[in-house]
Parts: structure tokens; C-alpha cells; sequence
């Protein structure tokens, strides 16, 4: 019998507390690195989050899970964040493509994985379009594109990251009105959208403050927490694109009238 073997068939109960442990210290983890970590098959470790989050212990997400825990301060790394709930991810960027049409301003946000997938459809685009955005990825991904119009802001480079804080940006969204603002977030509940930096917060309200309409691009796992700093009221959004991984009952307890819906669904 294989040490594979083993880990699946005698020690199941310790297993999935080793994988309650691990996610108390840990946001979140993909399949296969779990499967990896525990030196056993990815089938079996699928199994043990299934049943982890049957019983409120974790989230789970397509390719993996999340831990079911404040994130008041926890922010997890650009390359975890490209890794987890990835089709998810790709599912919210696309559908939040139909929004877009010839000649719009948009505002896309900062410092979140799901905008810099909208980036990389809106290259694919054919539609003459302006793009605001603090975010060197999202620049990036769009410059030398003849149909789009990209202005950058401005300031200081956040390390380990795109994001571009403070001002010379600040000033500049103070004078700006766009169509759309395609936001991201660090955490939602029924009251609030939040962010772990008060600087990223500062970003965010000014770009709400210049958009004729707000959609948050938030999968699954970003719901029903708070992080430590208040971004924005809940109505101050108009639609919220997600993933079918969301719960009916979790939506039940936004405010009526509030924000519209959409859970994208995966390729």
C-alpha cells in the first residue's frame, strides 16, 4: 500500500483537521497544492473540502477553497490571487464585457486580479473606448491599443504590486465623469464594501464619485466579510457580478431596493 494510500484510507478525520488548521492560518489554497501538501490525489482532497464547507469550515471555490475568516487585515499575494477561483475570475471578467459599448469612459480599479482579466478582454475589443486606471497591469495590458484612449493618473507605486496611490490621482478623479467604474473588492457584506488599506479606500470613493454607474466584480469568496476599512455604502452600487457560488440566501440579506445581481457562469 502506497503512503498515498495510506493518507486517504487511515487518517481521514486528522486529514481534514490538518485542512481546518492549515486554513486558520492560511486565505486560501488550490486543489492541487493541497493535494500536494498532504501527498494525496487531487480527487481526495476535492472530497475533503466538499466536505469541509457542507460543514461551515471553509468556502469552497472551482479550484480549491477559502477559509471562512475576518479579513480584516489579511490581503493574500498577487500570485495566490491568480490561482485561486481563477475560472471564477475569468467567468465575472466576461460578463462584465456586455456593459461595455462604443465610446464609453470607463474607470477600472486597482490591485485585484478579476480587472486585470477585464483588462485583457477589453484589448480584444474593436470598440473605440477611453480607460481611466490606476493599475500598471491593466495600462499595460491596453497600451498601444489605436482604438482606446488610456490615461493613467497617477502616483505612488504600491510595493509588491500595480497599484499606482495618492496623488497626483486623487486631484485628477475629483474632475473626471465616466459611464462605468468596474470596482473590485476586498470583502462585501449586506452594509458595505471594504479594503484592507485606507489608501485603496481613499482611491475607490473617488472613483465612485466620478462614475454614472458602479459594478463590482466580487467572486464568491469575497462575500459576507468585512474588511478593516469601510470603503462605501452598499448603495452606492449598482450591479454586482459574481459567480454562482454565492449563495441565494447570502443575497436575500441585501437591502431591497439594492445593487442587481449577476452570477457569471463559468466556460
Amino acid at each position: 500500500m502506497t503512503d498515498e494510500n495510506n493518507a486517504e484510507e487511515l487518517l481521514p478525520a486528522e486529514r481534514r483537521q490538518q485542512l481546518v488548521d492549515w486554513f486558520k492560518n492560511n486565505k486560501a489554497g488550490t486543489s492541487q497544492d493541497l493535494a500536494r501538501m498532504f501527498s494525496i490525489s487531487v480527487s481526495t482532497i476535492r472530497r475533503d473540502l466538499d466536505l469541509l464547507a457542507s460543514e461551515g469550515l471553509v468556502k469552497r471555490t472551482h479550484g480549491g477553497a477559502v477559509s471562512i475568516r475576518s479579513r480584516a487585515t489579511y490581503e493574500p499575494s498577487t500570485d495566490l490571487a491568480r490561482r485561486t477561483a481563477l475560472e471564477e475570475k475569468q467567468g465575472i471578467a466576461r460578463e462584465a464585457l456586455r456593459f461595455i459599448e462604443a465610446d464609453q469612459a470607463l474607470l477600472i480599479d486597482t490591485g485585484a486580479v478579476t480587472c486585470h482579466l477585464l483588462a485583457d478582454e477589453i484589448a480584444n475589443l474593436d470598440l473605440p473606448l477611453t480607460v481611466i486606471t490606476n493599475d500598471l497591469y491593466v495600462a499595460k495590458v491596453l497600451t498601444y491599443k489605436q482604438n482606446i484612449k488610456l490615461i493613467v493618473p497617477g502616483g505612488a507605486c504600491r510595493f509588491g504590486s500595480f497599484s499606482l496611490l495618492g496623488e497626483p490621482g486623487l486631484s485628477f478623479l475629483a474632475d473626471i465623469r465616466c459611464d462605468l467604474f468596474f470596482m473590485s473588492a476586498a470583502a462585501v457584506d449586506e452594509t458595505c464594501i471594504s479594503e484592507t488599506m485606507l489608501e485603496l479606500v481613499q482611491l475607490k470613493r473617488a472613483m465612485i464619485e466620478a462614475a454614472g454607474k458602479v459594478i463590482l466584480l466580487a467572486d464568491s469568496s469575497r462575500f459576507m466579510e468585512r474588511a478593516l476599512h469601510k470603503t462605501a455604502a452598499i448603495d452606492k452600487i449598482n450591479i454586482i457580478i459574481t459567480d454562482e457560488g454565492l449563495r441565494q440566501d447570502d443575497i436575500d440579506k441585501f437591502p431591497s431596493p439594492g445593487p442587481t445581481f449577476i452570477k457569471a457562469a463559468m466556460s
